[in-house]
């Protein structure tokens, strides 16, 4: 399908694992975690997942403005320990991020800790193994560790996010390395979230969010849906979040309920848009909750309502609503926002190119590899 001569440079290196990675490591390549060598044969393989030629340019990955080729994200993909099955997947994620909207400029040079963090949905969730339940971010599933980990390799190696040099992270985080995961929509009691993001319900859909780490709320005390989403928003409003730091209506959230807690407020009656709403009123936080000196910044910035409440957002929807984790967890999980991205969502199939975007992008105006 889409084999085809390749232009990567080519290196010779022992036939040893520990020296193949060390070689990654010395030329800043890596994460730090053991790699597979990217191989022709291996990167041919990959290329067989996608009918999109070697050359054809997924998206250009700022702040380097480097034309990520189909080729460069195989190489990254078996570089992460990709399947080939997943790389239709992986083209997706780099779609998403490289979006005008997700402000993949911002997000790689920023000294926050935001990241991407993906979702899928859809037919390829399960076909892939995406785990949605117990462990779903992390240490379950070759899917989900090694899609996020070849996504961030691109922005690595494609996009020219070094830690230090470009990437101005005070510290980093974990999900900087990987965070993928899927929505268990069997265990939603509304629609799936790509639905209500206006796709289908039988295609397979990647969703980019940004995540500045993972915020785990807890509550075994709720017995009522109105009651739970107050503890949810008030593991939400905390006044140190970046959220706080940028305009209002800039930007949205995402926070995942476990199932228990999906269900407990569907049963009372609610829908996601008012939950949504909820959040949104429930977030609304009295400026004496600030040092009295940071007042006057609160209020030149017109952050302050008149009511004397700062808000979080500027309307209910940019707070997003999906379903995952184990059941019986009495637990939600709010990815904090850098602030200054949107949420993408884009469709791929695991079939042909539909929803691939087939037409190159614009190469960028300067040289970049």
């Amino acid at each position: 399908m889409a084999r085809g001569t390749l232009v990567s440079e080519s290196l010779s290196v022992g036939d040893d694992p520990a020296a193949v990675f060390d070689l990654v490591e010395r030329n800043g390549w890596g994460d730090g975690l053991p790699v597979i060598p990217p191989t022709e044969e291996r990167v041919q393989a990959m290329l067989e997942a996608t009918p999109l030629p070697p050359e054809h340019v997924v998206g250009i990955v700022d702040p380097r403005r480097g034309a990520a080729t189909v080729e460069k994200v195989a190489v990254n993909a078996v570089l992460a320990g990709c399947a080939p099955a997943v790389f239709p997947a992986v083209l997706a994620a780099v779609r998403a991020v490289t979006r005008p909207e997700f402000n993949l400029h911002a997000l790689n040079t920023t000294t926050c800790s935001a990241t991407p963090a993906l979702m899928l949905n859809g037919p390829a969730r399960g076909a892939l193994g995406i785990e949605c339940g117990y462990s779903c971010l992390g240490h379950n599933g070759r899917a989900n560790a090694t899609i996020g980990r070849a996504l961030r390799l691109v922005m690595r190696n494609v996009g020219g996010s070094i830690p230090g040099e470009v990437s101005k992270s005070c510290f980093g985080q974990p999900g900087r390395i990987s965070l993928c995961f899927g929505e268990w929509e069997e265990r939603s009691p509304w629609e799936p979230f790509h639905v209500r993001r206006g796709f289908d319900r039988e295609q397979s859909v990647l969703t980019a969010t940004c995540a500045t780490g993972t915020q785990d709320i807890a509550d075994v005390f709720s017995e009522t849906g109105a009651d739970l989403l107050g503890v949810l928003a008030h593991g939400i409003d905390w006044i140190g979040n970046n959220k706080v730091l940028v305009p209002q209506d800039k930007g949205d959230m995402l926070l995942l309920l476990c199932p228990d807690f999906a269900d407990k407020i569907a049963r009372d009656g609610y829908s996601v848009e008012e939950v949504q709403q909820a959040l949104f009123d429930g977030t609304r936080t009295p400026i004496e909750r600030w040092p009295r000196g940071l007042w006057p910044k609160l209020e030149e910035r017109g952050y302050v309502e008149a009511d004397g409440t700062v808000p979080l957002a500027a309307r209910p929807d940019q707070f997003l609503v999906a379903v995952a984790g184990g059941p019986s967890g009495h637990h939600a999980l709010w990815f904090c926002t850098f602030g200054l991205t949107w949420t993408v969502s884009v469709p791929f199939s695991l079939d042909d190119a539909s929803g691939a975007e087939g037409e190159a992008c614009e190469l960028p105006a300067r040289g970049a590899s």
